[in-house]
């Protein structure tokens, strides 16, 4: 047997031995997987990814604030110049013309007595009686019917709202096309009374320390002027379509004789910025239905004059004034000869004031009216369509008890009696 021996060694001289590998270890290293950085991948784009870039909403919220605020500024502007446009408000023009839509049917029964007068605007008309005021459009739809109980009634109108007062009472009802506004008391007895487009109003009443008094409320019955005369009775009352100014007629007499005069005034002060004298006469009307003016009308004059400038035309008569209408398209006076009632001169006049038409018509006028280019006349049993020269264009019978006319359209009139009103149609002339 081999012969084994433990040999000796010297620590101090001798090399350490090596260590013995272990293969486990080195197997087991081996085995670990190797790590290798990937190579950089490209980002997808959105539409290879299926996904959606999305911005933050800061940018079209600033955008929708804008857009926003420039549509509410020019609504703001839009409604300011409806504003300054429209006097009687956006709202009562609105509501006022709504309610001239839709129609009606002729002939209308009136619940009255007596017609007392009818104004017309084009596309509505008033019809006052003896126990009613009421208001039509004019394919003879009813926009309201009003008992006013007035003894005297009068009726005052203007393009938005009419006033009817009970002329030596003391009661006065307000309205526009819908119906009844305010009802008013005055302490004093009412002698006239006037309604502007923006809605004020005013009344010429009898005075304990005046002989007259004059009054100016706003449409929210706020005074807004007074004026008080000595020596002359208001017999007329006009307010300027914005309810700035007020134009009055007074009137004394003396040895028989009228003597009248007519003032402008604002309200700052009680001093007339306008003052014409009438000798021997009576204004028997102020109308404000002139474009920017007012008109005088007198037994043998018509005087339109500006509100801004006090500016005037004049027109004299040798005749003496029967009929003054005023409407949309002008205006039409009828002067006749005191001794003989059908021998009449028609003047016409523009919205201006201008004089665009003279000419002479043989027979009785009952009524008369402008309407576009042409005259209607109700003459007794008949009515007849003139040109600006006279000449009978078209005519139709209206029958016995005719009072009133109103034109509904381009030959078509209304026609009214005490108790009915009636539409006929005008015929060309043969």
């Amino acid at each position: 047997m081999p012969d084994y021996k433990k040999k000796k060694h010297n620590r101090l001289l001798s090399s350490p031995g090596k260590p013995k590998k272990n293969k486990r270890v080195k197997e087991d290293f081996d085995e670990d997987i190797k790590m290798t950085p990937s190579p950089a991948r490209k980002k997808p784009s959105p539409q290879q990814s299926g996904m959606k870039v999305v911005k933050g909403k800061k940018l079209e919220q600033k955008r929708k604030f804008k857009v926003f605020s420039v549509t509410v500024v020019i609504v703001l502007v839009v409604v300011m110049v409806l504003q300054l446009i429209l006097p009687a408000g956006i709202i009562e023009t609105v509501s006022n013309s709504l309610s001239l839509l839709g129609s009606g049917s002729y002939p209308i029964e009136l619940e009255s007595t007596e017609t007392i007068n009818a104004v017309s605007y084009g596309s509505y008309y008033y019809v006052l009686t003896n126990s009613y005021i009421n208001a039509y459009n004019s394919s003879g739809k009813e926009l309201f019917s009003h008992a006013h109980g007035f003894e005297k009634p009068i009726i005052k109108t203007s393009s938005s709202r009419a006033i009817v007062f009970n002329q030596g009472g003391n009661s006065a009802l307000i309205f526009n096309q819908s119906g009844l506004k305010e009802t008013i008391t005055t302490e004093k007895e009412i002698i006239t009374a006037a309604i502007s487009d923006s809605g004020a109003y005013a009344f010429s009443t009898l005075s304990d320390k005046y002989t007259s008094a004059v009054t100016v409320y706003s449409k929210r019955n706020k005074v807004l002027y007074e004026w008080f005369s000595a020596e002359n009775t208001i017999n007329n009352v006009a307010i300027a379509p914005n309810g700035k100014k007020i134009a009055v007629s007074g009137f004394n007499s003396s040895i028989g004789k009228y003597k009248s005069i007519v003032s402008v005034l604002n309200y700052k002060s009680a001093t007339p910025e306008y003052t014409e004298n009438f000798e021997g006469s009576l204004i028997y009307n102020i109308d404000t239905s002139a474009q920017r003016g007012f008109t005088i009308v007198s037994a043998n004059k018509i005087l339109f004059v500006k509100w801004s400038n006090l500016k005037k035309q004049e027109y004299a008569n040798d005749y003496n004034l029967s009929h003054y209408k005023a409407g949309k398209n002008g205006s039409v006076a009828v002067f006749n000869r005191e001794s003989d009632k059908t021998d009449n001169k028609i003047e016409v006049y523009t919205k201006s004031g201008e004089r665009k038409a003279e000419f002479s018509y043989k027979g009785i006028i009952s009524d008369i009216q402008v309407f576009g280019n042409h005259i209607y006349c109700m003459s007794e049993t008949d009515i007849y369509l003139l040109s600006d020269s006279g000449e009978v264009l078209r005519t139709a019978s209206c029958g016995f008890g005719a009072v009133r006319m109103v034109v509904t359209g381009t030959n078509n009139v209304a026609v009214i009696t005490d108790n009915e009103i009636e539409k006929i149609k005008l015929e060309q002339e043969q």
